[in-house]
């Protein structure tokens, strides 16, 4: 049975199925309406945002934790100010926005508390300004007052010394959930508007300022914090510091019940090998792929060491044992290694592969080395040279597994130091040949001539 499907196309509409077509004969004219074009949707007073403010953004979470996942600035903020008000206290992230000196008289109001912090070993200054109403009930609070409404009126030196003990004491607050290598903030004094800040902040400078609305008790206004470029610029962490660990290890237990039914594999990778994406293309049974080295021996029934890889293995990989027990091989986890592997070319495993006809075949056998196969055309022939003549030239990474293991991402987050792995394979089954975790053959370990090879017994699809 065959459907006929109506094809809308740019600059026509397609006519409603139930619509009646206009006859030729009717007194409306005759023939088809004239097509109408498409008309283009223009969003209209939206914000530009380059790609310098996305990634001081992203540094931002480095500075106040939570930020940008859920808006609420750390826990621990919050807890110690509650502690000193004696008041429910919240604090909520408004909006960030990445702006020039210039502009920064367009956020600090007139009549405020203006803070001056200077990070070390930075230079350049950043502010806090509290919102006048908020820092007055505050200071009442903390003064033994019940928190009424007062006056906007500027805060005397007595009061402005008992805000400064405030920021003081959230500065130090923060502190316990930065890395120890990023700068720390600490207040330098007060000033009494902005005005008195031009000399202080470059002309040039970046700065990024982010809006919290802040809720003390009953009261309720805005505090603003401003972060000079260069000090997010420096927040950024290495993959491996502790920081990251731990911020990754506390996103995976809170998201921990989302990731019970995310399936991935991990497998047990023995050695590498570089190959060319065209001796991969021309690879067939009874070829051999010689090896410089395994870390285990599953052919002799010998034991070693494995790299263990979940998924795609980008971001580091398990260091594990390989043992023998009752005639099947177990993996034991000894450690873990963040980090990517070794681009082509460089790493130990990275070496020159080559292709040998299979062991006992003479030189007629029809199994030949990839990249020189036989009963073709002359492929230097400068005038027969094309695109496909470079495949060569792109390395791939062909990972020797001794086996692979299906598990969920619940599992891998509950990964630690002793772990063991059936790797469901006993000494002397094939092996795996994978690239990007795919796998893409399956061989027995052979020796021609002394060199170690995989002798390629069937290829996937």
């Amino acid at each position: 049975m065959l459907i006929k499907v109506p094809i809308a196309r740019p600059g026509t509409r397609q006519a409603p199925a139930h619509s009646p077509t206009p006859s030729m004969g009717s007194g409306g004219g005759g023939g088809a309406p004239p097509p109408r074009t498409w008309k283009k949707f223009v969003f209209s007073n939206l914000e530009h945002v380059s790609k310098r403010h996305v990634q001081l953004v992203k540094n931002l979470e480095w500075l106040l934790p939570g930020v940008r996942a859920t808006g609420e600035v750390s826990a621990t903020v919050s807890k110690r100010l509650g502690e000193m008000l004696e008041e429910q206290v919240s604090l909520q992230a408004e909006y960030v926005h990445v702006v020039p000196m210039s502009q920064l008289q367009h956020y600090v109001g007139e009549t405020t508390f203006l803070a001056v912090l200077a990070p070390q070993p930075n230079k350049t200054r950043g502010l806090l300004e509290v919102e006048l109403g908020l820092a007055h009930h505050a200071i009442d609070l903390l003064l033994g007052g019940a928190g009424d409404t007062v006056a906007l009126r500027p805060l005397t030196d007595i009061e402005e010394g008992v805000m400064t003990y405030v920021i003081i004491e959230t500065l130090k607050a923060l502190s316990p959930t930065l890395d120890p290598s990023l700068p720390r903030l600490r207040i330098e004094g007060v000033v009494s508007g902005f005005d008195a800040i031009r000399g202080l902040i470059p002309e040039h400078e970046h700065l990024t300022v982010v809006q919290l609305k802040a809720v003390f008790g009953s009261s309720s206004g805005y505090v603003r914090l401003v972060i000079p470029e260069d000090v997010l610029s420096t927040a950024n962490p290495p993959t491996d510091a502790n920081v990251r660990r731990a911020r990754r290890s506390a996103d995976a237990d809170e998201h921990l019940s989302r990731l019970r039914n995310v399936k991935t594999t991990v497998r047990a990778e023995i050695g590498r090998v570089e190959i060319g994406s065209a001796d991969l293309a021309q690879l067939r049974e009874r070829d051999v792929v010689l090896v410089d080295a395994l870390s285990c021996r599953p052919d002799q029934g010998e034991g070693g060491t494995a790299k263990l890889r979940v998924g795609l293995g980008r971001t580091g990989h398990l260091d594990a044992d390989i043992v023998l027990e009752d005639g099947r091989y177990q993996a034991k986890v000894t450690g873990v290694t963040i980090g990517a592997p070794p681009p082509p070319g460089e790493g130990d495993e990275a070496v020159p592969t080559e292709a040998a006809p299979a062991a006992g075949s003479d030189d007629d056998d029809e199994s030949t080395t990839p990249g020189s196969i036989r009963g073709r055309d002359d492929l230097d022939d400068a005038q027969g040279a094309g695109g496909a003549d470079l495949m060569n030239d792109i390395p791939l990474q062909i990972a020797v597994e001794l086996g692979r293991v299906s598990t969920t991402a619940e599992e891998v987050v509950a990964l630690k130091v002793g772990h063991v792995f059936d790797l469901n394979r006993v000494a002397g089954e094939p092996l795996d040949l994978s690239v990007n975790g795919k796998i893409v053959a399956r061989g027995e370990l052979v020796e021609i001539d002394g060199n170690l090879g995989v002798r390629i017994l069937s290829l996937a699809g």
